[in-house]
C-alpha cells in the first residue's frame, strides 16, 4: 500500500510541476491578451456606446477571423515558366562614391561625435 501512496505522490508532484511551468509560460500571454481585449472593448465603447459595441467587436472580430483562417490555409501559387523568358542577370558595380545608408549613418555619427567633442 505504501508502494502507491508514493507513486501516487510523484506522479501528482510531476503534474503538478509541470501545471506550474506550463501556467508560468501562459500566464503572460493571457494577461496580455485579457489586456488587450479590454484595450478594444474601453476604445469600441467609447466609439459606438456600450450597448452597441459588442456587436461591433464581433463583427470584426468575424471579419479578421475568416481573413486570418484563410491566409493560414493560402498556399503559394506557382508562376508559370515559360521558355522564351531570359533569366535575370543582376550585376553588381560599385563605383566610387557609391555609399549605403549604413556606412553614412556611421559616418555621420562620427562626425557627431567629433564635433561634441571639440565642445
Amino acid at each position: 500500500m505504501d508502494i502507491i501512496g508514493w507513486l501516487w505522490w510523484a506522479i501528482s508532484s510531476l503534474l503538478s510541476a509541470l501545471f506550474s511551468v506550463l501556467w508560468f509560460l501562459l500566464s503572460g500571454w493571457v494577461s496580455t491578451v485579457l489586456q488587450v481585449a479590454l484595450l478594444v472593448g474601453v476604445i469600441y465603447a467609447l466609439k459606438y456606446g456600450w450597448r452597441r459595441a459588442p456587436i461591433e467587436i464581433w463583427r470584426r472580430t468575424r471579419s479578421f477571423g475568416r481573413f486570418f483562417w484563410g491566409w493560414l490555409r493560402a498556399r503559394e501559387t506557382k508562376a508559370p515558366t515559360q521558355a522564351s523568358e531570359q533569366p535575370v542577370r543582376i550585376v553588381k558595380v560599385k563605383e566610387f562614391g557609391d555609399i549605403n545608408i549604413s556606412t553614412l549613418l556611421s559616418l555621420l555619427m562620427l562626425a557627431g561625435l567629433m564635433c561634441a567633442a571639440k565642445l
